[in-house]
């Protein structure tokens, strides 16, 4: 299984780069004006419109990032916790982004990087994805299940190729 951000991660990479460069130099960062915008704070109904996901009355602790590429396409992250596998396995149908399955290993660390994962541990990842003909939208979401028996989800949604 492929899980693709092509959009927000090389906007974090340059923001963080941005960010670095001006700590150097004793002077404030300079920006490209033409560089897209950094990755900045999203509502969960933005990550829903794009993906056709619904996200759970239940979750908690949700988060959601945006970043527009340099090609102008948009990208969401959502990150969140749910109470159940059940809850994990219906999110994937409220958007019809494919099939609810288990990872046959653990996610590559490109896969983590573009999915925000980050170092964190992945306890029986299970994952769906999907890219919809007729559509322009590449929908993935991570799943793990720690031993506090609540889901930790990582979701993207992004467009590609208009």
């Amino acid at each position: 299984m492929t899980l693709m951000l092509r959009n927000l991660s090389p906007a974090l990479f340059g923001l963080t780069a941005v960010v670095l460069a001006g700590c150097g130099t004793g002077g404030a960062p300079t920006e490209d004006p033409s560089a897209p915008p950094g990755p900045t704070a999203a509502e969960p109904g933005d990550f829903e419109d794009l993906s056709g996901a619904r996200i759970p009355e239940s979750a908690e602790s949700v988060e959601v990032v945006s970043a527009v590429g340099e090609s102008g396409l948009q990208s969401y992250a959502a990150t969140f916790t749910l109470p159940s596998e059940e809850e994990a396995a219906a999110f994937c149908a409220s958007g019809d982004i494919g099939n609810y399955l288990p990872f046959p290993d653990d996610v590559a660390e490109e896969e983590r990087e573009r999915l925000l994962i980050g170092d964190a541990e992945l306890v029986d990842p299970r994952g769906c994805s999907s890219m919809r003909s007729g559509e322009n939208v590449d929908r993935s979401v991570v799943f793990s299940f720690p031993e506090d028996g609540r889901v930790r989800v990582w979701a993207v949604a992004e467009e590609f190729g208009r």
